[in-house]
């Protein structure tokens, strides 16, 4: 009896410990920096995990504040609704020529009568037929833990799953604004404190009055 009873202490202990094991998650962090080494935020890290399987709830906001978007960048999944109220005293005109979504909301006031739903997987670049300078970024992700830097330049995901892969985003990328850059994680060396090191070209922010050239002047399309 006294060695069954070990025995039976043995295996149940082997079970808890492979059991926790199968879902012990893994913490991936990564630093991003720009073209001169500082610490870049508003990086979008989208790893090859966690598809989305269904489209949030929520509806995402980008609010119209003195002839600016905000905020003027956020991250939904696919499938998700954007609101775009306008809380200005006077009327938006708020479009995208973009390859992920192509969308239209003709001059308006107050908040349009439905939000705009985006069910492809990109980078939307929005702007205001009306007002140049106004020019705002939506990250659609096919990935449920996609995360965006911070003002250090960091940011962690923590997953059961392994990460093979990932599409890094930024806004002013060199390359233009909806270019993904996707990245084998084998491919990206690791500093002291096993950070996963990026590096972005990265060019000036857009001055105002200045969407066309952000666009590469598919607005002109109007």
């Amino acid at each position: 009896m006294r060695h069954s009873y070990f025995y039976l202490k043995f295996v149940f202990c082997l079970s808890y410990f492979l059991a926790v094991s199968a879902y012990a998650q893994t913490d991936y962090t990564f630093y991003v920096t720009d073209n001169k080494g500082l610490p870049l935020s508003d990086v979008i890290i989208e790893p090859d995990i966690a598809a989305v399987t269904r489209a949030p709830a929520d509806v995402a906001i980008i609010d119209q504040i003195d002839k600016q978007f905000i905020p003027q960048q956020i991250l939904i999944e696919t499938g998700q609704l954007v609101d775009f109220p306008n809380s200005d005293n006077i009327r938006h005109h708020v479009y995208s020529f973009s390859k992920a979504k192509v969308f239209e909301l003709k001059l308006y006031a107050d908040t349009p009568e439905n939000p705009i739903q985006f069910p492809e997987h990109g980078v939307v670049v929005v702007g205001c037929n009306i007002h140049d300078s106004m020019i705002g970024y939506i990250f659609v992700s096919k990935s449920t833990q996609s995360v965006m830097t911070g003002e250090r330049g960091d940011v962690s995901i923590q997953s059961e799953q392994a990460i093979k892969q990932i599409n890094v985003w930024h806004a002013n990328n060199a390359a233009g604004p909806e270019t993904l850059m996707n990245i084998e994680l084998n491919a990206l060396k690791q500093d002291e404190n096993g950070r996963y090191l990026i590096k972005i070209d990265i060019i000036p922010p857009a001055t105002r009055n200045s969407f066309e050239d952000t666009f590469g002047g598919l607005s002109q399309q109007d």
